[in-house]
């Protein structure tokens, strides 16, 4: 799985049509806070186009942190999957699809 997202500006300061998302990193950890027990950790790296091999460099790194509940609260059969929806349900990614 996969996001798929127009970007109209980058950290290269150009638009990238159908830059490719995936989750490099998705993380669970405990935390001190009683009311939320575990929290993740998601990396995410985006491509100017689907990346062909490991070496393909990233234009966009984003890193997004949410309670536990939240992801497994979402679709999917999995927890990568779920948290690929959640991801997806972002306001910096309004507008991505799932490829």
């Amino acid at each position: 799985m996969a996001i798929q997202k127009d970007l109209s500006s980058s950290q290269y300061g150009v638009p990238f049509t159908g830059a490719y998302f995936r989750i490099v990193t998705a993380a669970v950890s405990r935390t001190r806070d009683a009311d939320k027990r575990h929290s993740v950790m998601i990396d995410v790296a985006g491509y100017a186009t689907r990346p062909s091999d490991d070496d393909t460099r990233d234009i966009e790194f984003r890193r997004y942190h949410c309670p536990l509940a939240e992801v497994e609260a979402k679709s999917g059969e999995g927890f990568l999957s779920k948290c690929y929806q959640w991801v997806m349900a972002q306001d910096d990614m309004n507008g991505a699809e799932a490829v």
